[in-house]
C-alpha cells in the first residue's frame, strides 16, 4: 500500500535520549516494548516524582529530550473538561493515557495546565481496560471516547504500538466508539492493522496552512494530514476533522478556503462522520505562558473579550464571522456533512445553523446518532 511519494507513515515525531522510568513503572510490558524500541537512550530509573520534584528533574534531564514512563494512579476515563453550561459541550470522554507531546503548537493550552514538564506515557493498561470494561457493563451507556485531549493519539505510535491495542479493545465494544485524534501521519500501524477495525474514528485537527506553518510546530503539513485520512479511508476507518482553534488574522479567509478545497481534494463528504469547529480561547492566566514559550507569534495580542467561562475569547461578531463563512465553505462541497461546535453558546449555533442544542445532552444525542449511522453503514 505505501509507495515511496507517500510521507514516512512509520515514524514517531518523538524518540526520546533519555527515558524516565518510575520504579513501579518498570516490570510493565508496555515499558518493556517502548524500550526494546529506544535502545540508544539513556535509562534512568526513579522514584516516583512528587510535584515539587519535577523541577529539579528538568535541572537534570531536557523536558524536550526525556520521555517519562509512569504507572498512572487516578482514574482513566474522564469527562472532557467543557467548563460552562452555557457553552454546549458534546460529553465527550477522554480516555487519559499520557500527557504532552512534542509537536510544538503555540496556542496549546496545555502549557499553562500541567506540573509535569515531561512527556509521560502510562504503561498500566490493564487497569484502563479494567476501567473501561466496568464503565461499558452499566446499562444503557453509550460513550464517545477518545485520546486526543492531553496529548497527540499517534505522534508517538511507532514507540507504543497503543493504537492497535486500542483498535483491538473498542472493536469488540457495542456501546462504545474509539476516536484517535492527531496532528501526525504516524498511521503504519492502523494500515498494518490486520482484523476487524470496529468502532474506529481517526481524527485529524486541521487549520489554514499560514497558521499551520507559523502556529503548528513540527505537525505535518495539511496535504499531509490529508493525504493519510485518505489512506485510513481506503483502509476503512471513518474520518473526522477538527478546526480548533480557528485563528482570526489578515487573510484568514482565503487560507481557510484553501483547506476547505484541500480536504474535498483527498476526501468526499460520505467519508467524514463530522467536522466540529471552535474558535480560538484561552484562560487568563496561560495568555503570559504562551507569549513566554512562542515570542514570535502574536495570537494572542487580538481584541478579546472574557468568557461566561472566564476564558479569553474573540467578541462574538468576530466568531460568527469565522463560522459562517467556514460552515458555507465546507457546505458548498458536501452539504450532508455533520457539523458541530466545540464550546460555543446558543445565540451562534442558531446565527450560523439556525437551529441549536437545547443542552449539552442533546448535543451529545447527536453525536452518538452519527456514531449510530457509520456502525450501520459499515
Amino acid at each position: 500500500m505505501k509507495s515511496v511519494q507517500d510521507p514516512d507513515y512509520g515514524r514517531a515525531l518523538f524518540y526520546p535520549a533519555t527515558v524516565l522510568v518510575e520504579k513501579e513503572a518498570a516490570d510493565y510490558p508496555l515499558t518493556e516494548t517502548i524500550l526494546s524500541r529506544l535502545k540508544k537512550a539513556r535509562v534512568v530509573f526513579v522514584k516516583r516524582p512528587a510535584a515539587s520534584d519535577f523541577n529539579h528533574l528538568t535541572e537534570l534531564y531536557s523536558p524536550q529530550t526525556t520521555l517519562f514512563l509512569a504507572r498512572h494512579r487516578g482514574r482513566f476515563l474522564k469527562a472532557c473538561p467543557g467548563t460552562a453550561e452555557s457553552y454546549r459541550c458534546c460529553l465527550y470522554q477522554i480516555l487519559h493515557l499520557g500527557l504532552g507531546c512534542n509537536i510544538g503548537c503555540s496556542y496549546c493550552v496545555l502549557q499553562g495546565y500541567l506540573n509535569n514538564p515531561f512527556i509521560t506515557q502510562f504503561v498500566n493498561l490493564d487497569d484502563a481496560f479494567a476501567e473501561l470494561d466496568a464503565e461499558l457493563a452499566q446499562p444503557g451507556v453509550f460513550c464517545r471516547i477518545g485520546t486526543g485531549e492531553f496529548t497527540d493519539s499517534l505522534f508517538m505510535d511507532p514507540l507504543t504500538g497503543l493504537a492497535p491495542r486500542l483498535i483491538d479493545y473498542f472493536s469488540g465494544s457495542k456501546n462504545a466508539i474509539l476516536e484517535l485524534k492527531t496532528k501526525s501521519v504516524a498511521i503504519a500501524n492502523l494500515l498494518d492493522y490486520p482484523g476487524e477495525i470496529g468502532e474506529t474514528i481517526v481524527s485529524w485537527s486541521l487549520n489554514a496552512p499560514r497558521v499551520t506553518a507559523r502556529e503548528e510546530g513540527f505537525a505535518a503539513s495539511i496535504t499531509e494530514r490529508l493525504q493519510a485520512a485518505a489512506r485510513c479511508r481506503e483502509r476503512g476507518y471513518r474520518i473526522g476533522l477538527h478546526f480548533d482553534p480557528l485563528l482570526f488574522f489578515p487573510g484568514w479567509e482565503a487560507e481557510y478556503r484553501q483547506t476547505v478545497a484541500e480536504i474535498f481534494k483527498y476526501l468526499k463528504g460520505a467519508d467524514i462522520i463530522w467536522i466540529s469547529i471552535g474558535a480560538f480561547r484561552f484562560m487568563p492566566q496561560v495568555k503570559e505562558v504562551l507569549r513566554d514559550n512562542h515570542p514570535q507569534s502574536n495570537i494572542t495580542a487580538g481584541e478579546f473579550i472574557r468568557g461566561r467561562d472566564g476564558k479569553q475569547r474573540y467578541f462574538s461578531a468576530v466568531r460568527r464571522q469565522l463560522y459562517r463563512f467556514l460552515v458555507t465553505e465546507i457546505k458548498s462541497y458536501a452539504p450532508e456533512v455533520f457539523i458541530y461546535f466545540c464550546m460555543e453558546d446558543q445565540c451562534l449555533w442558531q446565527d450560523t445553523f439556525g437551529y441549536a442544542p437545547a443542552d449539552n445532552a442533546e448535543l451529545g444525542r447527536w453525536l452518538d446518532e452519527c456514531c449510530w449511522r457509520y456502525a450501520a453503514d459499515v
